[in-house]
């Protein structure tokens, strides 16, 4: 039972330190899209998109999916967990 336990938070722990990192770096991308002028464009397709930027005469402004970006994170989380460590 408890490694169960020590797994979940491992894994937890991976999944959430992915979620914010990937939080930061979309909200890191703002900044850097519109210092370099980057043209609208959007990350997937329908209800799996990931990242939408907008950049016109009316302004701009970044959004992304949190769903999606969790999604990743979850999956990161799982990689993390299967890769062995040295201990």
């Amino acid at each position: 039972m408890r490694n169960i336990n020590s797994k979940f938070k491992t894994w937890l722990g991976i999944t959430i330190s992915a979620f914010l990192l990937l939080i930061v770096i979309c909200l890191g991308m703002a900044g850097l899209f519109l210092l370099l002028r980057v043209p609208s464009f959007e990350i997937g397709e329908g209800y799996f998109w990931v990242l939408r930027w907008k950049n016109n005469t009316d302004g701009s402004g970044i959004s992304f999916n949190i769903f999606s970006l969790m999604i990743i994170a979850c999956f990161i989380g799982l990689v993390g967990l299967f890769i062995p460590t040295n201990r």
